[in-house]
């Protein structure tokens, strides 16, 4: 075996504990939500008319951000393997990026579980940003990698340009959700579910328009 395969075995065995150890680390993140759930010890929810379900509805507000805090915390480990998967192996500088990004979720949970009432304008901007910024440093992790040749050989040029296409609608709703919060907690709430809609749907009107563009060329 030569150095250079030696080098591509090792790369290969530390991408697999890389992903095992950001697997662990996001589980570690969701048991941390479920802690904040509504707490139930002093069983004072006995004496609500509907019980426990009563509960869930004088908490609802903190409740549905809590539910979006674990959703958007869902999309970036989705998003962590949808960069990870098409890569061969991973280096010292590559991996580090990775950790950053998980640095950067770490403190987007930070955010979401001090302030979840957003009493703070701290809260909501601190979310946005720290998963814009987790997003961001994920994509150029992917275009280090692509660079340095850690990627699947199977992989067409096409498919490897879908990658960072696929991966930058999150960051991107999390950078322009950070001007709502400016305007209410409601409207960055609410900035989650129609932002991506909308950059989805505008992609599409794009991606149609230049398969046409491709078609009468021809």
């Amino acid at each position: 075996m030569t150095e250079a395969d030696g080098n591509a075995a090792a790369g290969r065995k530390q991408l697999r504990r890389l992903e095992t150890f950001l697997d662990v680390a996001y589980a570690v993140l969701f048991v941390d939500f479920i802690m904040y759930l509504p707490h139930t010890e002093d069983m004072a929810w006995t004496e609500l008319p509907y019980g426990l379900l009563s509960l869930l509805i004088d908490d609802s507000a903190n409740l549905l951000r809590l539910i979006i805090a674990v959703g958007l915390t869902l999309i970036s480990w989705n998003l962590t393997h949808k960069l990870l998967g098409p890569l061969d192996r991973t280096n010292p500088r590559h991996t580090l990026l990775a950790l950053l990004q998980l640095i950067c979720v770490c403190l987007f949970l930070f955010f979401a579980i001090a302030d979840p009432a957003l009493e703070s304008l701290s809260s909501p901007v601190g979310q946005c940003l720290s998963l814009a910024l987790s997003g961001f440093i994920g994509i150029a992790g992917w275009s280090y990698a692509r660079k340095n040749g850690l990627v699947r050989d199977d992989l067409s040029e096409t498919e490897k340009d879908e990658v960072p296409r696929n991966a930058i609608i999150e960051p991107v709703t999390a950078l322009l959700n950070t001007g709502f919060a400016f305007v209410s907690p409601g409207a960055w709430t609410a900035g989650w579910f129609v932002i991506p809609m909308i950059l989805v749907s505008g992609r599409g009107r794009l991606e149609r328009r230049r398969e046409r563009a491709r078609v009468g060329e021809r």
